[in-house]
């Protein structure tokens, strides 16, 4: 499963499929045929929605070499963030419902030199650990187990063979190959201004609890563009079990202000490879 979703995964990096096999070959030690390489191709095209947009991808003006930025980010821990540029821009110009969307890409667009690294270094509360601050009580849940992204999962996670490759190895999968992930590992920041502005100017009801000077970080795990919304996802191996509200909740309200977006285009979701949970952050804050 290794070498064939690195066959899959270099052809949707806009690989020519001579240089794919050559690569896996190179990596690997493996002699994929060409006619074997076209076969899976086709065999797995349902877990490869981005092979609807390869030839416009492969046309448009941003070279094939940079339509995935990459930057590796030293936040305490590494985080990798990636952004499909090239996918980006085609979900932003060819689909019309997309378009108010677009100070998104701003955002991605400016992540390498304006993230404020310094604050990732301090000893901030972290999304992930905020707990039981909102009123989830009556928070409309939308569970799912059609979603494309359990399927990335179910087959991406195949190829894993250490647990602490999950999360690197299905955002990769899903940044490279399906129709709607633009991003991974997107950092966030959340101040104190930010929950002030909420409250005051929007009169949202954000009760978390920040001082002057006070703000919660975090890393995204995925970041989609679909059908004129921004989604939140976050991979939780025990999905079931979990309820990260709090925790996506501070992802959307950060990315919107970051963003200069509505909380309206946004929904969040958390999800396994069985199961897809999903809300929207808007009707969490605003009675």
């Amino acid at each position: 499963m290794r070498v064939i979703i690195e066959i899959l995964s270099r052809y949707n990096r806009l690989h020519s499929l001579t240089d794919t096999i050559a690569g896996v070959r190179k990596k690997f030690g493996v002699r994929v045929p060409t006619s074997t390489a076209r076969y899976w191709l086709q065999e797995f095209a349902e877990y490869l929605p981005f092979l609807r947009l390869r030839e416009a991808a492969r046309r448009h003006p941003i070279p094939a070499r940079k339509a995935i930025f990459e930057h590796r980010l030293l936040h305490g821990q590494v985080y990798d963030f990636k952004y499909h540029r090239t996918k980006t821009d085609l979900l932003l110009t060819a689909h019309r419902g997309n378009e108010p969307l677009d100070p998104l890409r701003t955002y991605l667009d400016s992540i390498p030199k304006a993230c404020p690294h310094a604050l990732f270094l301090k000893e901030t509360p972290r999304a992930s650990q905020a707990k039981g601050i909102f009123r989830i009580g009556d928070v409309r849940v939308t569970e799912r187990h059609d979603n494309a992204a359990i399927e990335s999962a179910r087959f991406a996670l195949q190829a894993v063979t250490k647990n602490k490759l999950r999360h690197e190895t299905l955002q990769e999968f899903m940044l490279v190959n399906d129709s709607a992930t633009v991003a991974v590992e997107v950092p966030i920041v959340l101040t104190y201004e930010d929950v002030h502005h909420y409250r005051t100017a929007l009169a949202f009801d954000v009760p978390l609890p920040l001082k002057a000077g006070d703000l919660y970080t975090g890393h995204i795990d995925i970041v989609q563009i679909r059908n004129g919304q921004v989604h939140i996802l976050d991979y939780k191996p025990d999905a079931a079990h979990v309820k990260p509200i709090e925790q996506l909740m501070i992802y959307a309200l950060a990315l919107a202000r970051r963003s200069h977006l509505l909380l309206y285009h946004f929904r969040c979701a958390w999800f396994d490879d069985r199961n897809y949970y999903e809300f929207y952050p808007f009707h969490v804050v605003r009675r």
